[in-house]
């Protein structure tokens, strides 16, 4: 803290905590959840909060934070994330100017992460929460009357009075051992842009439901080299699978909304299958209906086969699958400890239990070879990937998050010192010539046309579901009918298509790519081989006659490229 320091008021304070942009808008947006705890667990404690989402706002951030009064308030505290946080330094800084002793406090990965770079660099900031932040938020609320004890707290870094201003780096706090004592994340944010309906369209039971987000455990015991997860700390800890089900009915209560899916946002929902079971059957013994989705790796898979079937059964749906890649150097980088066959032998399983996988996977890194990419590609067709939408695994790339063993790895590697306050490129990074074309080349497509098969397939699939419900169809005949299921596989597959059609080039010294640019790769599709375009055209004609000129919520530009 600054030799002055932020004098605390001796009212109850006015307190703000703040999810800043990360510079573009995403039509996946969901409630920041790990503020959700915070700002309920001091509500708890006496201590109300404002929270404010701006997330995937693309407004300047002095603009929000003006907009929205953050000056106004005795303390704000900024969840950071790499790409949020020159957001987040932007608004601190407008603060400060209007209201100096206002208490700036920096929590969440990137924050924890490089937290004596944060108080060293930026006056702005007084305290970084470090790891977990529920307990050490409460004890610098609490101390706001006392700045000696604000000193003390531990888990935070702080800045020495007067000197020069070095970060004062007080021991660890413990992390919070038991997770059923934290309440229930029911906290509201006034959001920018608002947040769209949360459902899961149960094709089990044929109906969509109305779901809800629950985090059941925290952190995770594996140490995979590029997951943010390691700069909190691999600490696991679990609820209590009764409490599991109290947050669910609390929630049906608060909203009057009768929830039926449950997504576990768990970072690794499946480290103890037991508990996982546990979970799976309360929830099932409290409403039959329900259906539920988590996230693990592969080998959890593998270990724990003779749980799944039960799991089905009590309505688990689909589980959200880390591959990564399905080449073995890449895999060693990622620190996956697993072998691309573990990959397959898990999606084989899944597929035999009838459990849908959402995939998780990181096609290019900086040290990809075209001979890494064969390996991807030939893994999405070989493990049934090629009907997989969205097609977001085609474009993906590794990012090096602050401190991560992966970022550490690159920066050795090439000799390099990356600023702590920014994220390298990753599509700027490749080394080798040809997979730089590559990515430069995909991503050349997706901007031109992913958007524009993401609303054609919209289109057709309500089409085939209003039609195969026995709506009328304005007149569609048959023909037109068959014709329109044919046309959405394909378009399903164009990205596919493209992909290996630009591999196979570049692996030819991009023969084709060098004579005709990006057209002479777009595939012809279906039996009349039509172009991308007259597909598109097509498959909305048939839409269009179904009753669907629009779709509800459609997805707008991918928010990087």
């Amino acid at each position: 803290m600054a030799a002055a320091g932020p004098q605390a008021p001796v009212r109850t304070p006015r307190i703000a905590f703040v999810n800043p942009s990360v510079g573009f808008s995403d039509r996946r947006k969901s409630k920041p959840i790990g503020l959700a705890y915070l700002m309920a667990y001091l509500e708890q404690r006496g201590y109300p909060s404002s929270g404010f989402d701006f997330g995937d706002s693309e407004d300047d951030p002095v603009d929000l934070a003006e907009l929205y009064g953050l000056d106004g308030y005795d303390v704000v505290g900024f969840s950071v994330y790499n790409e949020s946080f020159r957001s987040s330094v932007a608004m601190a800084e407008w603060i400060k100017s209007r209201s100096p002793h206002c208490l700036i406090v920096l929590g969440g990965p990137h924050a924890t992460a490089v937290h004596e770079h944060i108080v060293r660099r930026y006056g702005c900031v007084d305290v970084v929460v470090r790891r977990e932040g529920e307990e050490a938020m409460l004890d610098v609320v609490r101390a706001l009357d006392d700045p000696a004890a604000l000193r003390r707290i531990k888990g935070t870094t702080w800045r020495a009075p007067g000197g020069d201003g070095e970060p004062v780096v007080n021991p660890d706090r413990p992390f919070v051992p038991d997770l059923d004592q934290i309440p229930f994340p029911d906290a509201e944010f006034t959001s920018h842009s608002g947040y769209p309906d949360l459902t899961y369209f149960d094709s089990v039971q044929g109906r969509l439901k109305a779901a809800l987000t629950i985090c059941s455990s925290r952190s995770c015991p594996y140490n995979c080299s590029f997951c943010g997860v390691l700069t909190i700390g691999r600490k696991y800890r679990s609820r209590e699978a009764d409490r599991v089900v109290a947050e669910l009915l609390h929630f049906r209560e608060r909203h009057q909304i009768h929830y039926e899916h449950v997504y576990f946002s768990d970072a690794n929902f499946f480290v103890s299958p037991t508990r996982a079971l546990e979970v799976a059957e309360a929830l099932h013994e409290a409403d039959p209906n329900i259906s539920f989705s988590f996230g693990t790796r592969v080998n959890q898979i593998l270990k724990a086969a003779d749980a799944l079937p039960r799991l089905k059964e009590c309505g688990l749906r689909f589980i959200e699958l880390g591959i990564e890649s399905a080449s073995e150097p890449v895999l060693e980088r990622l620190a996956k400890h697993v072998k691309p066959a573990v990959n397959l032998a898990a999606v084989r399983l899944l597929r035999r239990l009838g459990i849908e996988i959402s995939l998780d996977f990181i096609m290019l890194d900086p040290a990809t070879t075209l001979a890494d990419i064969r390996a991807n590609a030939e893994f999405l067709r070989e493990a049934g990937f090629y009907d997989y939408v969205p097609h977001d695994h085609l474009y993906t790339a590794l990012v090096l998050y602050e401190g991560t063993p992966i970022r550490e790895f690159y920066a050795e590697r090439y000799g390099d010192v990356y600023d702590p306050d920014d994220l390298p490129n990753p599509f700027t990074m490749f080394e080798v010539p040809a997979v730089q074309r590559f990515s430069d080349t995909l991503r050349a497509f997706r901007r031109q046309w992913q958007d524009r098969i993401d609303e054609a397939l919209s289109r057709g699939e309500l089409a085939l579901a209003s039609l195969a419900a026995g709506g009328e169809g304005n007149g569609i005949d048959r023909a037109a009918h068959a014709q329109l299921q044919l046309d959405v596989v394909s378009l399903r597959h164009a990205p596919n298509l493209l992909f290996e059609a630009l591999l196979d080039d570049a692996e030819q010294d991009f023969v084709r790519l060098d004579a005709g640019g990006l057209d002479a790769l777009l595939p012809r599709l279906g039996p009349d081989r039509l172009t991308l375009g007259e597909l598109i055209t097509r498959n909305d004609d048939v839409a269009r006659r179904a009753g669907f000129q629009q779709v509800p919520g459609a997805v707008g530009h991918h928010g990087r490229d």
